[in-house]
């Protein structure tokens, strides 16, 4: 099968890209799994921007293939909204959009941590009001550890997502941030990395119920932290 790089010539998948993904028992289940954990996310009201939102899960019965939301994370998404690339951006089946490029490469370098089996993006409002303010999210609710974020929510610096500079500031960044399953993309929204899409999404979901606390906190004093053991 011909490849073509999502990363370099997303203009082209707009066009050629329109089939179905090709998966095996394994791929179909993660993406069941994708899904409920979509739908997890649209129950909790965290889908605000779902066109811009996206998410992918690491296919286990291969080597290095990605199952991604091809156009967003809407309400009407289905089992062919979605495409397999390789973790280096290679094309392999299913369906891409337009905006591919960023959103591969985003989930590619998430891929590159240890456990990570996938990532969810979304821009859900309280968690995206302290990437607008480049305020990390402390930890001080404590279902936050229960989800295994012991650290506060990192800040990536800021880049533009047309240009590319999203991508290349956040690889850097996530080096220097090897606890944390969550990052603040500055002016941007939130990404979340776990083990499963279940796992991710619960993360996802507990980050934004965190961030509307610790606001809602400030009018009565502030939160405040508490001892990890």
């Amino acid at each position: 099968m011909n490849t073509v790089s999502a990363i370099e010539f997303g203009e082209q998948i707009r066009s050629i890209e329109e089939g179905s993904p090709i998966l095996g028992p394994e791929g179909k289940e993660l993406r069941r799994q994708l899904l409920s954990a979509i739908e997890h996310l649209r129950s909790r009201g965290l889908l605000t921007n779902p066109r811009s939102a996206n998410a992918s899960v690491r296919l286990t019965d291969t080597d290095d293939h990605v199952l991604v939301t091809a156009r967003g994370m809407t309400a009407d998404i289905g089992e062919n909204d979605f495409g397999v690339v390789t973790l280096d951006g290679q094309f392999v089946s299913g369906s891409l959009g337009a905006g591919v490029r960023s959103v591969i490469a985003m989930h590619t370098h998430a891929y590159k941590r240890p456990g990570v089996g996938a990532v969810i993006h979304t821009h859900s409002i309280n968690a995206t009001a302290f990437a607008v303010a480049q305020v990390p999210i402390p930890v001080h609710y404590e279902p936050m550890v229960t989800r295994g974020q012991k650290v506060p929510v990192p800040v990536s610096p800021y880049g533009e997502r047309n240009s590319g500079g999203l991508v290349g500031q956040l690889d850097g960044f996530l080096a220097t941030q090897p606890d944390t399953r969550a990052v603040l993309l500055s002016n941007h929204g939130l990404l979340v990395f776990d083990e499963t899409p279940q796992a991710a999404a619960q993360l996802a979901a507990t980050i934004d119920e965190a961030a509307s606390i610790f606001i809602r906190a400030q009018a009565l004093g502030g939160s405040q932290p508490f001892n990890l053991s």
